[in-house]
């Protein structure tokens, strides 16, 4: 196990530490990410002898797909043929609990949708075991503002839009770039114009983001082409703040019809966003370190906040309080991963990381 550890000196650098009363402890063991180990949305349906027995089966193999799914959701998409086989049983083996919705049955039928919550240990045990890299963290909610462009100008907040259709008919909860279509109310109606998402309004953009606990906004901007098919789209990602903009853009000129272009971009982009935040955030378990850090705080309450926030970062497998007062801390992060993977954690938790001349400083954003 590699260690970065660092004693707390040069307390000019954070004063708040001043008058440390030494306490060795531990916080104990990370909540699991519970939303990252669950499957929502399966349709089950299965025809038995008895409404009980089709009960069972459907179940049975709602839970293997949902397993399924949950592999394809935290195993890059590379590294998907090292995926093993799911069957009954391995699934069975790896469920904590499930649920089950609109239920419908008759003496030898039975449909419902499914939720499966799986153990996260159980989960990234199969990881390990066969070397494969995984992501287990979740980016932060996004808004995503989708606005077609066609015969009778920009469109946007407006019902009958297919591009609107095609991101409300996308699953958008079970990945690991959650994001959000808007209500399109009248509070988003004045919050932002079409004018204002096509422009990139900063501020406007950056209220619908707070509307929505997000903390940015994608701007999907659809235009038809030449043919009724036809649909090109760029998307442009804005942070809250004064973060750069990403853009992504594709082309579908070929589909048969214009929902379905519209449904094949729109699975594209969250593809691609999918990609991208699996290389970043994902680890081998295999890799661990200790890293120590200066906690500064303002209040009991906000030294509480931090501690949950850590918490609930599932690759801190163990959080040890070397030393406290009032005002500051000092921690000791034992996690899997790269230091890079550990402050793109810790920052989807509204938590700064930083290295100061060879020390490790831990804050709240506030």
């Amino acid at each position: 196990m590699r260690r970065q550890i660092r004693k707390i000196s040069n307390l000019a650098n954070l004063s708040a530490l001043a008058g440390l009363i030494l306490l060795i402890g531990t916080m104990g063991t990370p909540a699991a990410a519970a939303d990252v180990f669950t499957v929502t949305g399966i349709s089950i349906d299965a025809t038995a002898e008895t409404a009980t027995q089709a009960r069972n089966a459907a179940v049975a193999d709602g839970q293997r797909r949902a397993l399924e799914v949950l592999l394809k959701r935290l195993a890059l998409q590379e590294d998907w043929s090292l995926l093993p086989t799911v069957d009954t049983n391995l699934a069975e083996g790896m469920v904590r609990s499930f649920q089950v919705a609109n239920e419908k049955r008759s003496a030898t039928r039975y449909l419902a949708n499914l939720s499966v919550k799986f153990q996260p240990n159980a989960v990234r045990n199969l990881f390990t075991a066969r070397s494969i890299p995984f992501s287990e963290s979740r980016e932060r909610t996004a808004v995503i503002v989708p606005v077609l462009t066609d015969a009778t100008g920009d469109r946007l907040w407006d019902e009958g839009n297919a591009w609107t259709a095609a991101w409300a008919g996308t699953d958008l909860d079970n990945i690991l770039t959650p994001m959000v279509v808007p209500l399109g109310d009248i509070g988003d109606m004045t919050t932002l114009t079409v004018e204002q998402a096509l422009g990139g309004d900063r501020p406007a953009l950056s209220n619908l983001a707070t509307r929505y606990g997000a903390d940015r906004v994608i701007v999907a901007h659809a235009q038809t082409g030449d043919t009724p098919s036809a649909l090109s789209v760029r998307v442009i990602t804005y942070p809250t703040g004064e973060g750069a903009p990403k853009s992504w853009s594709g082309r579908e000129a070929s589909a048969p019809s214009l929902q379905t272009a519209a449904f094949r971009l729109a699975g594209r982009f969250v593809d691609a966003t999918q990609a991208d935040w699996k290389r970043e955030s994902t680890v081998r378990f295999a890799e661990r370190a200790v890293l120590s850090a200066s906690v500064a705080y303002e209040s009991i309450g906000e030294w509480q906040a931090i501690r949950n926030r850590l918490a609930q970062i599932p690759l801190i497998q163990k959080t040890t309080i070397v030393a406290i007062s009032t005002e500051g801390a000092q921690v000791e992060l034992d996690y899997v991963g790269t230091v890079d993977t550990l402050e793109l954690n810790l920052a989807q938790k509204s938590l700064t990381l930083n290295n100061l001349e060879g020390y490790w400083y831990l804050a709240a954003i506030r």
